[in-house]
């Protein structure tokens, strides 16, 4: 099974994607991860496309998750998850992961340790405004996107909504 994961920052991608990567053993690509590099700097379009590609041609199946269009639109999900979630409940999401990636703040970045964890360490009340334009930005793209597309959707807002993830899951090709 192939799983796309899309949503603005803040969503819940990531912990839908590792919850699934561990209950499934799916191989898990964070689009996130692809796009930016631990030093805060991006990645080029070649370079974030030769890693896409490299992971779809070593995975039959796989859990992707992000919100970088120009990748997740080369893909093809059977089941692309919804994560759209509100504005004011993304702000108290990614503000709170500052106090969580505070304890970070002036320590060595460990090569294991996710990209986010980095990108949340310099928070601002300037860079929350901005990360709320960009989910702006983001979930238009996300509803032209879902427009033209025929797969299946299932909306995911919070934890109680994983069950229907799973059931889905787990009668895929029944």
């Amino acid at each position: 099974m192939k799983i796309l994961i899309i949503g603005p920052l803040g969503a819940g991608k990531s912990s839908l994607a590792y919850t699934i990567n561990k209950k499934y053993a799916l191989p898990r690509l964070n689009l996130d991860e692809v796009h930016r590099i631990i030093n805060g700097g991006y990645r080029s379009e070649d370079e974030q496309f030769c890693i896409l590609n490299d992971f779809l041609n070593n995975n039959s199946s796989w859990v992707m998750e992000g919100c970088q269009k120009m990748l997740y639109e080369k893909v093809k999900p059977d089941l692309i998850v919804d994560m759209r979630i509100s504005r004011l409940l993304a702000i108290w999401r990614f503000t709170t992961r500052f106090l969580k990636a505070k304890k970070l703040i002036g320590k060595t970045i460990s090569a294991d340790l996710p990209v986010q964890a980095y990108h949340y360490r310099k928070i601002t009340l300037t860079r929350i405004l901005e990360w709320d334009n960009t989910n702006k930005k983001l979930n238009k793209q996300i509803a032209d996107f879902l427009r033209n597309v025929e797969n299946p959707v299932l909306k995911c807002k919070k934890y109680r909504d994983y069950q229907k993830i799973f059931d889905y899951i787990e009668n895929f090709g029944s």
